[in-house]
């Protein structure tokens, strides 16, 4: 039974959750793979910001550059896999003992050999820990690809823990998805540097861990569309040729995440956390077209988690220079009356080269009453005039075009959305919920939750506000496997059935009542 409990993962989420190499309190700290190696049989190193870019170079203080002694008594148990993206020699295979993203002394490891192939001898107690733990591999320079050659990009990828007790004939296989799925666990709170110890020592943590484990394995399956079995596999001994070119693309995003993080790194010495992800997908300016582009998406985050930066810009297909800044975020959040939350938003953004932009301007109030969320978002944008011009948060939002309203609520192990949007022809109530910052003591949110409750909301009534356009949607967790279901106000209906092996199966409908594949409303 396979029941995933997040909703649809949007590329924009996935840019949230799969960044590399996110830092700690006090600044943050590289990646612990090794970059220039011409060898991979010394233990990788840990770069802080503080080190110059030749000490990747050097070998780790807290690493020893053999393996930890394991004794013939000792030496009982094994984990063995490949190391894949093509089958890669020569790479490091190590296990994360206390979980802390950087190969200590006394942790265990080895160099993967034909095929990609490793095993890591195992004390008793090491592989108690290593249910509970992430195995990693750092790929360096001069590592042999045996699809593409040597390697002349360092990376990192790695296994998430398993959870469950292993025997010796198992096959725990490390490989761009295993490591994309990794990185939006790495940074749950379950996961976050939680050692083997204690894990151990707690249960209730040990559920917190297999909760987390199953949703973003939900995530990672849903957005490629692949079953759960495919996300482990070797699948080249397969001979899933989709899966390798999918994975051979993932590869090039982390290797140009990492070298990105450093050079950001020095940069920002006092940020809290740094996030990169290089992504494909379609090109902004011909959303039409079937061929996939590259971005980055960059955030930084100072003090208090406040955002220093928030940009997505296009890159050539080297992912060497950057083409032209796609997007810039600015947001400013503050409290609003009593308990609700305010945000302002000012988006600049490009769809070419030679794109002046728009400036995108947002107010966003949401509160929530008796379990019921709501949210009204007015918006406008202004035509940049140049390519100096700033899109800041100073804007008059009297004279906005269109207003976003949404209600959200869950009944049990349903969840129930409906959103709305009106334009400058539906906007003709709740004329004063405009330039809201000003307003918190004059506007009253149970005048808003009473027109929400007029509004027709529920999924099976009908809309009785002004809309330009309107989606309910229903994500069905009751039974076995999930069910979404949304309509439009443009009548058309669309149905995702998951399967036990977290794919979906998606079917289109005019009247929700008759569903046939998508492909034939087309």
């Amino acid at each position: 039974m396979f029941t995933p409990k997040f909703k649809s993962l949007s590329i924009a989420l996935l840019c949230s959750s799969l960044f590399t190499a996110c830092g700690g309190n006090g600044g943050t700290s590289g990646p612990s793979i090794q970059l220039d190696s011409k060898t991979s049989n010394n233990v990788p190193t840990n770069n802080n910001t503080n080190q110059s870019s030749s000490s990747a170079n050097q070998t780790n203080d807290n690493t020893d550059s053999t393996k930890p002694p394991v004794t013939t008594d000792e030496n009982r148990y094994a984990r063995r896999g490949r190391v894949i993206d093509g089958y890669v020699t020569g790479a490091t295979v190590w296990l994360d003992l206390n979980n802390n993203a950087k190969q200590d002394k006394n942790e265990p490891f080895t160099i993967s050999t034909d095929k990609g192939s490793y095993q890591l001898e195992l004390t008793e107690e090491q592989k108690k820990c290593a249910v509970y733990v992430p195995t990693y591999v750092d790929v360096p320079v001069g590592a042999i690809d045996e699809d593409l050659g040597e390697v002349t990009k360092a990376y990192q990828m790695v296994l998430p823990p398993t959870l469950s007790s292993l025997d010796d004939s198992s096959m725990l296989h490390i490989t761009p998805l295993t490591t994309v799925l990794w990185q939006s666990l790495n940074k749950t709170e379950p996961f976050n540097e939680s050692s083997c110890d204690e894990i151990i020592e707690n249960n209730q943590l040990q559920e917190q861990l297999h909760i987390a484990m199953q949703e973003s394995t939900a995530q990672v399956i849903e957005h490629y569309n692949i079953s759960e079995a495919q996300l482990f596999s070797d699948y080249i001994e397969s001979g899933d040729e989709s899966l390798q070119k999918l994975a051979e693309n993932i590869v090039k995003g982390l290797q140009a995440s990492i070298e990105k993080h450093l050079a950001l790194a020095k940069t920002y010495l006092d940020a809290h956390e740094i996030r990169v992800l290089h992504y494909q997908d379609k090109p902004s300016e011909q959303t039409h077209e079937s061929q996939l582009v590259w971005y980055r998406r960059v955030l930084i985050f100072g003090k208090d988690d406040q955002t220093i930066v928030d940009e997505t810009v296009r890159m050539d297909d080297d992912l060497e220079h950057v083409l032209y800044v796609h997007y810039d975020r600015k947001i400013e959040h503050m409290p609003w009356g009593d308990g609700h939350s305010l945000s302002r938003t000012a988006d600049m953004v490009k769809n070419s080269s030679d794109d002046l932009g728009l400036c995108h301007h947002s107010e966003k109030l949401s509160f929530t009453i008796d379990g019921v969320t709501y949210s009204l978002d007015n918006y406008k944008s202004v035509n940049r005039t140049s390519k100096d011009q700033l899109c800041d948060n100073d804007v008059d939002f009297s004279d906005a075009v269109y207003r976003g309203l949404s209600v959200e609520y869950s009944t049990g192990s349903i969840n129930y959305l409906a959103e709305f949007t009106q334009d400058s022809n539906t906007i003709s109530d709740l004329d004063d919920w405009t330039n809201l910052a000003d307003k918190p003591n004059i506007l009253d949110v149970l005048i808003l939750a009473l027109y929400f409750a007029q509004s027709g909301y529920e999924f099976d009534n009908d809309v009785t506000i002004p809309f330009n356009s309107w989606h309910k949607r229903i994500t069905d967790d009751s039974g076995d496997n999930r069910i979404t279901t949304s309509k439009h106000s443009d009548g058309t209906w669309s149905r995702q059935t998951y399967q036990d092996d977290g794919t979906y199966i998606m079917h289109c409908s005019t009247d929700g009542e008759v569903w046939e594949s998508c492909e034939s409303h087309d």
